[in-house]
């Protein structure tokens, strides 16, 4: 299997079992709508009795791609609306075989 092969089977997997969400970026005009997928996370505690939700997210690179933002992939301090809700992304993993980006992990909180 090709790193194409892979990067098209994941965003496949993604599309199928994902659910829509929202990426913004302060700096872009612009958002993008994707299917991301939802990993189970925790609660993290922010000081008092205040908590929030923590939890890694997984989308593709193709909406990323054919966007008109200048760069095509997330980033730190960027956000994304899951569930309705705006969260802030803490941290961005690319994920991918032989150079070829397939997916990116989110790290997001909120």
């Amino acid at each position: 299997m090709s790193a194409g092969d892979a990067a098209r089977n994941a965003a496949r997997l993604v599309a199928r079992h994902g659910e829509t969400m929202v990426l913004k970026r302060a700096s872009e005009a612009t958002t993008i709508t994707l299917k991301g997928k939802r990993l189970v996370g925790s609660t993290v505690d922010v000081g008092g009795s205040a908590v929030q939700q923590e939890f890694r997210v997984k989308i593709g690179t193709s909406e990323l791609s054919s966007s008109a933002w200048m760069s095509k992939a997330p980033a730190r301090h960027d956000s994304i609306v899951v569930d309705g809700r705006e969260r802030s992304i803490l941290d961005v993993r690319p994920l991918g075989d032989a150079g070829t980006v397939a997916l990116y992990e989110l790290l997001v909180a909120g």
